[in-house]
């Protein structure tokens, strides 16, 4: 993988989010998940976000705030390759850094292949409630999808 760095910028985006499992989103929240709302979502984050390159390629990102692990991303073509380990463990070391003894994830519930990662990552399925999706400012619809929560102990 190339480097882990904090984004210190917000004009780099992977590819649509449209594609990221998007059999478990509402086919009404699929119209939100475009370059341009990504752009939208991104400015709004209050999340830390640290990024995965490739050459000037990004590849992937994990985000952070408080004790939970918010998103983690890697573009299609670098599934499989380590890079979501790689950004899980940088989170985790972030965290640790921070003082947080056990973190806490959130993902969408029935992607399957994130679900056994987490799992093999150490990650313990704590619950799994409706949780809303974002939509942009002014869009009053409310997007609700299955969610699992994730809990970890970060230290002994």
């Amino acid at each position: 993988m190339g480097q882990v760095a904090q984004r210190d910028e917000r004009r780099s985006e992977p590819e649509p989010r449209r594609r990221a499992h998007a059999e478990l989103v509402p086919p009404e929240a699929l119209v939100y998940r475009t370059k341009s709302h990504f752009r939208i979502w991104l400015k709004e984050e209050p999340n830390t976000f640290y990024v995965a390159r490739l050459g000037d390629n990004l590849i992937g990102f994990v985000s952070l705030m408080g004790i939970e692990v918010v998103k983690l991303y890697v573009v299609a073509g670098a599934r499989g390759t380590g890079v979501a380990s790689a950004l899980l463990g940088f989170a985790e070391q972030a965290l640790r850094q921070d003082g947080v003894s056990q973190a806490e994830l959130l993902s969408t519930a029935g992607n399957i292949r994130a679900e056994r990662f987490y799992m093999r990552q150490g990650w313990c399925l704590i619950n799994t409630f409706d949780g809303a999706l974002w939509a942009p400012p002014g869009i009053s619809q409310k997007f609700v999808v299955s969610t699992h929560r994730y809990r970890k102990r970060l230290v002994d």
